[in-house]
């Protein structure tokens, strides 16, 4: 891409109420209030999610189902992201900020206060349009701040302020792991969360004055929704029930008819929900195609550092498999005479707690993130965002590749965390600044929202590889001659049904798996035309001289 010298004035813009003339204090006031509230979503992701096995021992019977409360939080969030974004286009960015964090209110309420798991999981329903939160506020940002802010704001926007990187991680241990405490302190922290920031939403930001002149197509939301959803619930549970269970089978085919007549659709109708040109563009569908790869990364490593660092190491699954096989024969014959063997390497194992994962292995990289998106948000604003989101790509293959040789004891993850919070940060603060310049203003919400459908796929798809290759490699023990899987056995007759401990060559094959998605999106970055000029807030898309209004408007 190349720079036009002679580049037209730019039009006058809509009056979107930008507080160009308002004091410092006024516009930092206003960037601080929405990162704070932007950061829900990424709260529940460091507080509730590492969670996943304390809030299962609360639910008796739901064993491996336990998964659905990730599942449903991501294929509701993922399906509903773009569809809020485009309500924010419509009906004004700070009103679905509002909305958005009313139903997260809601939802963290239901699951604080039930006993039961369906409501327990339409509590984390109501809670997953959070996920939005971000998407609306890149919208906002743009409107709102001072176009030379305008690239920061988005990469604290997008990393945060250190509530959910570094307080979320802590505090979930601090919770979890204190005596009296359950898991319901976590829904009952982020239900005050939400109350002490939403009326700060209110009071302090302004609305944005812009509204898209359009209406919202129903059917083409509902085709969106819906195959975006049906998608998500393949990949999400496939690696649980089978990649070739006919019923899931039949979600992916509904899910992609409904993809396909949601193309169509757009193709047609006068006013659609995306202009499927501007989709389609380079500048956004490069961007898309990174942001799959790079979430791929994401959704392994947030998998499986977790996982691994909480399982009992080798002489704890001994002695949990002594004591259980010891309660069977009913103290017939004490602990230490039960013979056990381990099949399967599992030298990763720290055997960590909730607060030890935080303090020993995830609070460094965490830290580090939250500065690199400061620092790539403002400089994409001086020598673009290209150059810091190819680093980022470079360090989410690089970390990979380490894991993949070399995954064992706290230090050594700990330090590779380091290096993949610059990655991290890097990435979530330069791509949404690239779809900033790339859209225009009726656009943004949902440019931005199908980012995050994209973002929502790569998780998925990159759990549910790492889920895979669990499941192929599970630990197994020969307690006093019998061989069971190496897990939390059943009560009553100790035989563990689902293997809930996987070897090393698990692990190894994940990361191997997470540098190549790494290495696909350090190749699409390198390539990528756009990003290439300081980023400028959208003026530059305002004023004709980027190639995504060209490609738009031909």
């Amino acid at each position: 891409m190349t720079e036009s010298s002679t580049a037209p004035a730019s039009p006058p813009e809509n009056d979107t109420g930008r507080l160009d003339h308002a004091s410092r204090a006024r516009i930092f006031s206003v960037i601080v209030v929405v990162v704070l509230f932007a950061e829900v979503a990424p709260l529940q992701y460091t507080m509730v999610s590492p969670a996943a096995q304390l809030i299962g021992r609360s639910f008796p019977g739901v064993g491996s189902n336990i998964a659905w409360m990730t599942i449903v939080f991501g294929l509701v969030g993922g399906a509903a992201t773009p569809i809020l974004g485009k309500l924010s286009d419509l009906y004004g960015k700070r009103n679905m900020l509002l909305a958005v964090g009313v139903s997260f209110l809601f939802g963290s309420v239901i699951c604080a206060t039930t006993s039961n798991w369906t409501m327990f999981l339409i509590g984390r329903a109501f809670q997953a349009v959070a996920i939005a939160a971000a998407t609306v506020a890149y919208g906002l940002i743009r409107d709102l701040i001072p176009r030379k802010y305008v690239p920061l704001a988005i990469g604290l926007v997008s990393t945060g302020l250190g509530v959910s990187g570094v307080g979320g991680i802590m505090l979930s241990g601090v919770l979890t792991d204190s005596a009296g405490w359950s898991y319901k302190s976590l829904f009952w922290f982020l239900a005050i969360y939400t109350v002490v920031t939403l009326p700060l939403v209110f009071l302090i930001c302004p609305e944005t004055k812009f509204r898209a002149r359009q209406k919202l197509d129903p059917l083409g939301a509902l085709l969106l929704a819906g195959g975006v959803g049906f998608g998500l619930l393949y990949v999400s549970n496939g690696a649980n029930v089978g990649w070739t269970d006919p019923l899931y089978l039949g979600y992916l085919i509904l899910g992609l008819v409904l993809m396909a007549a949601f193309v169509v659709l757009e193709r047609r109708v006068s006013q659609p929900i995306i202009d499927l040109k501007l989709l389609f563009s380079p500048q956004v569908s490069v961007v898309l195609f990174v942001g799959f790869f790079a979430a791929i990364v994401v959704g392994i490593q947030a998998f499986a550092i977790p996982y691994m660092v909480s399982t009992p190491s080798h002489s704890e699954l001994i002695a949990a498999a002594q004591q259980g096989a010891a309660a069977r024969f009913k103290g017939m014959v004490q602990p230490n005479q039960v013979p056990v063997k381990v099949l399967g390497d599992v030298g990763y194992a720290l055997g960590f707690t909730l607060l030890g994962l935080a303090f020993h292995v995830q609070v460094y990289g965490s830290s580090v993130s939250m500065i690199s998106g400061a620092g790539s948000g403002q400089l994409s604003g001086k020598i673009g965002a290209r150059r810091p989101l190819l680093v980022g790509m470079f360090t989410f293959a690089l970390t990979s590749g380490i894991y993949a040789a070399w995954h064992h004891g706290a230090l050594t993850l700990a330090l590779v965390g380091i290096v993949f919070g610059v990655g991290f940060g890097a990435y979530y603060a330069t791509t949404p600044n690239l779809l900033v310049e790339a859209s225009p203003p009726e656009q943004q919400g949902i440019t931005a929202g199908m980012l995050g459908v994209s973002n929502s796929i790569g998780t998925a798809v990159g759990t549910a590889i790492a889920a895979a290759f669990q499941a192929a490699h599970p630990v197994k023990l020969v307690v006093a001659g019998q061989t069971v899987l190496a897990g939390t056995p059943d009560p009553k007759t100790g035989i563990t049904e689902r293997a809930a401990v996987f070897t090393d060559t698990a692990y190894t094959q994940m990361f191997i798996a997470c540098a190549i998605a790494g290495l696909i999106a350090l190749i699409g970055t390198y390539f990528m035309r756009s990003g290439r000029t300081p980023s400028t807030g959208g003026l530059g898309y305002l004023s004709g001289s980027t190639p995504a209004k060209q490609t738009a408007t031909a």
